[in-house]
């Protein structure tokens, strides 16, 4: 059979797409009610009600993003390229490796995408257990992956992209002391986040930014002299300090394999003239005024100063996350390497948020998310699912336009 050649620009599909907006509306309220279900559960302590409910919501996320993202460029190219084309297919090692199970996924890369959101959502609800606020698990899924200033993530498909950050979350949180993990995990993550994606040279460093606030600590516990003796209050920081410098080596390792490769893309990147926006959408500067109205309203509950604010680690780090992902915003809007500096700003902002969750969670003033929350869901269900009616499927590639056909039926 002798197959047409494949576009070498948007649009990619011109068929087997269609507009659904009564479905999509109907699986966010689904999410929504099951986000009330796991607050009641929480509270009532039904913990079976709560793991429940908390399955039936990551899983309508990963229905949801499957058939909202068939539409996008990257969806469409790649799941092609996989079959057809494969020496066109992702480049890096882990989606080499995972080529043929990705064949076998119902829409292929669309459910990846699925996936890799439904670990965006579970990422938050999980820590919302963790952090004993389990009520605010549905909620903190949602701010997640319905938020604005995650639009290249999760709704533009740069799927490689956010699988890479998001294996990298653990390390953000272990060095800013939020959780406690195995290192032998951390270091998983950390390889796994480094075959999937060049950007890993990006998000290593971003991952690492709080020890910027523990080098005096860091240091001490680095350079200190083994300890005599072998007791066993001794042989464990002892063997603390040998993890550290493991995965220390391991991530500059890692760093350095990873660096050519990923220079040659940056001299891409920098040399195309392609750059989104989104951060500059004017829902995004609501939701940023609504994160830090939650700030001030946390600061006023809980009588903070602002010399206590500055003894306070993390919310030194949730204000360098603040002033990063502005700086984006400013290179955006006056061309300063918008092209680079614009595939970092998701990456960015997923940390930011986690943060600004941890943040609310240790002051006890997570009622503050509200402001955030209600921006994020009216932009989902009025900027987004309401009008995707209107969308034109089928002559360009959009996020929303969902599949007309089941699985078995599609044409790639």
């Amino acid at each position: 059979m002798t197959l047409p050649a494949f576009p070498l620009a948007a649009p990619f599909r011109i068929d087997q797409v269609t507009q659904a907006p009564a479905l999509l509306v109907s699986l966010f309220v689904a999410e929504g009610l099951l986000a009330i279900l796991i607050h009641w559960a929480a509270v009532r302590g039904r913990q079976r009600i709560w793991w429940g409910a908390l399955a039936g919501l990551l899983a309508l996320v990963c229905v949801f993003f499957t058939l909202a993202s068939w539409g996008n460029s990257d969806t469409t190219r790649f799941s092609h390229y996989l079959q057809w084309e494969p020496e066109r297919a992702p480049p890096e090692p882990l989606w080499r490796l995972l080529g043929p199970l990705i064949l076998l996924l119902p829409y292929r890369m669309a459910a990846v995408q699925g996936l890799v959101a439904t670990g965006f959502a579970a990422a938050p609800a999980l820590l919302a257990r963790a952090w004993g606020v389990p009520a605010w698990a549905g909620w903190w899924a949602l701010l997640i992956t319905c938020s604005p200033i995650l639009r290249g993530f999760l709704q533009n498909a740069h799927t490689r992209q956010a699988l890479a950050t998001l294996l990298l979350l653990p390390l953000l949180l272990q060095t800013a002391r939020l959780v406690r993990l195995p290192w032998r995990w951390l270091g998983l993550g950390v390889g796994l986040s480094a075959l999937t994606h060049n950007t890993f040279v990006l998000n290593l460093p971003l991952s690492l930014s709080p020890l910027l606030l523990r080098l005096p600590e860091l240091a001490a516990r680095l350079g200190g002299s083994p300890p005599a003796g072998s007791t066993a209050a001794a042989t464990g920081p002892f063997r603390g300090r040998l993890a550290i410098w493991g995965l220390l080596l391991a991530c500059l390792i890692l760093f350095l394999l990873v660096a050519p490769i990923a220079l040659d893309r940056f001299v891409d990147y920098a040399q195309d003239e392609y750059f989104n926006r989104y951060p500059l959408r004017s829902v995004v500067g609501r939701l940023q005024r609504a994160l830090f109205f939650g700030l001030v309203l946390g600061c006023l509950q809980r009588r903070l100063t602002p010399l206590q604010l500055l003894r306070c680690p993390l919310t030194l780090l949730l204000l360098l996350f603040g002033l990063l992902y502005i700086g984006v915003q400013q290179s955006i809007a006056h061309l300063w390497l918008p092209q680079i500096t614009s595939r970092v700003a998701d990456a960015v902002a997923f940390y930011l948020l986690i943060l600004y969750l941890a943040w609310l969670q240790r002051y006890r003033a997570t009622w503050c998310l509200l402001p955030a929350l209600y921006i994020t869901l009216q932009y989902w269900l009025e900027g987004r699912l309401l009008p995707s009616g209107t969308l034109l499927c089928g002559r360009n590639d959009e996020f929303l336009c969902i599949p007309d056909r089941w699985p078995w039926q599609v044409r790639f």
